[in-house]
């Protein structure tokens, strides 16, 4: 099926979600409206706040807008029941409340009158109850148990009326009044906010049974410690839920209707183009063309565009061969001519100009500056073939000059070769060249590189080892491999020189301890020639405290297999 015809499937199916959406707009039109409405529910619950906030504010005033707080002064210090049936207990009975509790300034009760049955059931304020309530304010208000009913008690300071608005004199007694939340009470509360009005004792709910139709508000009753005693619910049959249960089910089948189409539609989505793009973006991050060549099964452009894909590999890597054989030939050409235009010229010219002072200096007979001149070309003419001899060696492994031939040999004899040649140099500096101590240690190894190997180690140690140090060439085998060590009690070096060892772009070179030159290529050369061999190569050194050279090489003690073939071929 071409790419077209599963794109016009996948345009269907997006016309039918449009057909859906269209329905879903529907819903989210009656959504808006539920918003207006849980707006309105907001706005409702402001109201039950402001109907309570207005009864208490009622009291608050009632019991603080006293016209006679004069009296009420004298009428604390000295109870007076005429007065209190003219004044407090007409108070009681035409505000319709449950009590009133005078108490004098030494906080005893001087006077109270109310329902019999509240004032019996009553916990009347005590002297540590009424410090503690009017501590921080000239007023209270909690609420409190009369057997089943719950009391709303208010409280205030009594003063002079002079200072009946600041209360900032002393108290001279105390008026508490109550008022019970009875059926009647709470009808009230129906009217004033069109909600059912219910009073939960305690503060758990979770016995309370609500119904799903109805919304509800709640708010705490304090006791004077605080705590909740009881819960004030409001309740109201919500129309809107009503109407939108038949709305809701059909909202569900759409939405289902919905989900199903755009399972399909994703599944078509996912298998025509996102499996084969996800493929492509893989390929191109990994570099694997496994994942590009699944692609046969696709459609005809995943197909092309998957073999253009294999085809940039395929010149990438051609690519970056041609880069890596470049950056290397540019690097050994750099430092060739690094190496013929300082390191070789420099000891060449020194030559020169001293072969023109020992002309003078035999001229004019001087027989110990001449020889002391005769010493220097020699030191510089040893230099020269050193530099000579590595160049050489680079050559041959760069041109493909030296090929790699291994054969069973005797690293002991090896290794005495080496430090025999190198004898003189070490010898000058007094230097002890220490050789393995096993003549049996035998390897599998390219004579000449081995030779090539074991002489620029130590031909590096000898350099870098101050006059009477001594160097060591060391053998340990292992199951699979004999590592060589070659080391030297010298200068060492630090971590940073280490890194750069083995690098030939980084012309890494130090002069030694008797300002002996060198060009950096032995240590790359001896790396080059050790991983042909299928070893390794490393160093570990600290400065002050000499160094290590350790190399790998195939062991022959180990390798049967190994050794009947060499045997059979010098048979």
């Amino acid at each position: 099926m071409k790419l077209q015809y599963k794109i016009s499937l996948l345009l269907s199916i997006i016309f039918g979600i449009i057909i859906l959406s269209f329905l879903s707009y529907q819903y989210i039109r009656i959504r808006e409206k539920k918003l207006l409405y849980l707006e309105n529910v907001k706005a409702q619950e402001l109201v039950i706040d402001k109907v309570l906030q207005l009864n208490r504010i009622k009291y608050e005033q009632l019991i603080n807008d006293n016209s006679g707080w004069d009296d009420m002064v004298r009428f604390a210090a000295k109870p007076d029941h005429e007065w209190a049936k003219d004044n407090v207990d007409f108070f009681v009975n035409s505000f319709k409340l449950s009590f009133v509790l005078v108490y004098n300034k030494e906080m005893s009760l001087a006077y109270h009158y109310g329902d019999s049955g509240s004032l019996k059931l009553l916990h009347f304020p005590d002297q540590k109850m009424i410090q503690s309530s009017f501590a921080d304010s000239a007023f209270i208000h909690h609420f409190q148990y009369c057997g089943d009913d719950l009391m709303e008690i208010f409280g205030a300071t009594i003063v002079p009326a002079a200072d009946s608005d600041n209360r900032e004199t002393p108290p001279q007694g105390y008026l508490f009044i109550g008022r019970k939340w009875s059926k009647e009470y709470l009808a009230e509360h129906d009217q004033a906010t069109s909600y059912k009005a219910e009073l939960i004792r305690g503060s758990d709910l979770s016995n309370y049974t609500k119904d799903r139709q109805r919304n509800y508000f709640t708010r705490n009753m304090l006791d004077y410690s605080g705590q909740i005693i009881a819960v004030l619910v409001f309740s109201k049959k919500d129309s809107v839920k009503e109407d939108m249960a038949i709305f809701l089910y059909l909202s569900l089948l759409v939405t289902l209707i919905a989900f199903t189409a755009m399972v399909v539609f994703l599944f078509y989505f996912r298998k025509i183009i996102l499996v084969p793009l996800s493929k492509i973006s893989t390929t191109l991050n990994t570099h694997n063309p496994e994942h590009v060549e699944s692609l046969n099964s696709s459609t005809d452009e995943f197909q092309k565009l998957g073999a253009l894909i294999l085809q940039f590999f395929w010149q990438e890597e051609v690519l970056k061969k041609n880069n890596a054989e470049l950056h290397e030939i540019n690097g050994a050409k750099d430092k060739l001519f690094s190496i013929i235009a300082h390191d070789l010229k420099n000891p060449v010219g020194n030559i020169l100009i001293i072969s023109e002072l020992l002309d003078e200096s035999m001229k004019n007979q001087e027989q110990e500056n001449s020889a002391e001149l005769l010493g220097m070309i020699g030191s510089q003419a040893r230099e020269t073939l050193s530099l000579l001899e590595t160049l050489f060696d680079w050559a041959k492994s760069q041109t493909g000059q030296m090929n790699y031939k291994p054969e069973i040999l005797n690293l002991k004899r090896a290794a005495d070769q080496v430090i025999g040649i190198l004898k003189p140099a070490a010898t000058l500096k007094n230097i002890t060249v220490e050789s393995l101590q096993s003549e049996e240690t035998q390897v599998f190894a390219d004579p000449n590189m081995l030779s090539v190997i074991l002489r620029n180690l130590t031909t590096n140690a000898i350099k870098y080892t101050n006059p009477g140090g001594t160097i060591r060439i060391s053998a340990a085998i292992l199951p699979d491999e004999t590592v060589i060590t070659v080391s030297d009690d010298g200068i060492g070096m630090a971590q940073e020189t280490q890194a750069k060892l083995f690098l030939i772009d980084t012309n890494m070179t130090t002069p030694g301890t008797a300002n002996e030159k060198g060009t950096g290529l032995g240590l790359v050369i001896s790396k080059e020639f050790v991983e042909k061999h299928g070893g390794h190569i490393k160093v570990k050194s600290e400065p002050g405290k000499g160094s290590q050279f350790i190399f790998s090489l195939p062991s022959v003690e180990v390798n049967e297999d190994l050794r009947s073939k060499v045997n059979s071929k010098q048979a």
